[in-house]
């Protein structure tokens, strides 16, 4: 909400002589041109779909507007915690999946394969939010499914993307995948050696680099097709990548 304020007068500030005007409610709107000749208006609430990529609105009460040429920022309150979480999953339907990122459940960011993005941002606390669209280069086909998720609950072990590994059992604290990489943070794995085992019964016995430092165990190897993993367990964290053989 506060980047949404900021930008709508630092905008304003370079209309001062554009066409201004205060609706009904006393809402300021601000009506002009950027110095690239592109249509801008400040405070107008009115969702725009094509500007948002052919999305719906939120089920909330928009409170600032920012459209241009390019897309648009909104500024919400009044959203419930599900219709949040619905939203998320909506802008993912849409295809929004390339290089993907979502923070702590309620922030998410995605692309699609034209390279329109998407940037959403909820405050369970107060209910409040902001969703804004751009347009940026097309990914590549490899960009599709990328990404990271930090914090939040529904982050789960997925085996197919970590060579067939099994769920180490402890919470995962944060995921991540790019190019031919996929990363878990996890809490410590307390019976570590025991899954090395596994590790190795998954065929990781190739090109082994075993080490020990303090409280710092690594363990690395390849199977027969050139995947490896790397696994690193410390005092307050333990991480495992698998990097495929492209």
């Amino acid at each position: 909400m506060l980047l949404v304020l900021i930008l709508a007068i630092s905008l304003a500030g370079c209309f001062l002589g554009g066409n201004v005007k205060v609706d009904k409610d006393g809402n300021i709107i601000i009506k002009d041109k950027d110095n690239h000749g592109n249509d801008v208006v400040i405070g107008e609430k009115k969702w725009e779909k094509s500007k948002m990529h052919g999305l719906d609105s939120p089920k909330a009460k928009l409170e600032t507007s920012l459209i241009s040429e390019d897309g648009a920022m909104y500024g919400f309150s009044g959203m419930k915690e599900k219709d949040a979480k619905e939203y998320i999953e909506k802008i993912k339907s849409a295809g929004f999946t390339y290089n993907a990122a979502t923070l702590d459940d309620y922030i998410f960011n995605g692309t699609n394969k034209e390279g329109l993005t998407v940037a959403f941002a909820y405050d369970k606390e107060d209910g409040s939010g902001s969703i804004m669209s751009s347009k940026g280069e097309p990914p590549s086909d490899e960009d599709e499914g990328e990404g990271a998720v930090i914090g939040g609950t529904d982050k789960k072990w997925d085996s197919e993307k970590m060579g067939g590994l099994p769920d180490p059992g402890v919470k995962v604290v944060a995921y991540w995948t790019a190019g031919s990489a996929t990363n878990y943070s996890l809490e410590v794995i307390p019976s570590f050696t025991e899954y090395v085992e596994k590790i190795k019964d998954h065929g990781f016995t190739e090109d082994v680099n075993e080490a020990e430092i303090n409280d710092l165990y690594v363990y690395a190897a390849s199977n027969s097709g050139g995947d490896r993993i790397t696994l690193s367990v410390g005092a307050d964290v333990s991480t495992i990548t698998f990097e495929k053989q492209e």
